[in-house]
């Protein structure tokens, strides 16, 4: 993100917090919060179990659907196995 970008997201929160009477803080709070649990809810995966049974889907309202590519997940697999 450029500095100007970082400029007017800071400024949306901000217009944000002033409308809902809420701290900068808890506006960014607020808007990070899917991503940390979509960051979280990855990183919990148990990727050496059959990924086809694992419910890898993510879909952001207004941003779109986010998913794990299995076909590509088995072959980054495959890959350190062969480096192992």
């Amino acid at each position: 993100m450029t500095k100007a970008d970082e400029v007017k997201v800071n400024k949306l929160i901000h217009k944000l917090g002033l409308k809902y009477h809420l701290r900068d803080s808890e506006i960014k709070e607020i808007v990070e919060s899917q991503f940390r649990f979509t960051y979280d809810k990855i990183k919990s995966l148990d990727l050496e179990e059959d990924v086809e049974e694992l419910k890898t889907n993510f879909i952001f309202k207004y941003l779109g659907k986010l998913y794990i590519d299995k076909k590509q997940l088995n072959k980054k697999k495959d890959g350190r196995k062969e480096e192992l």
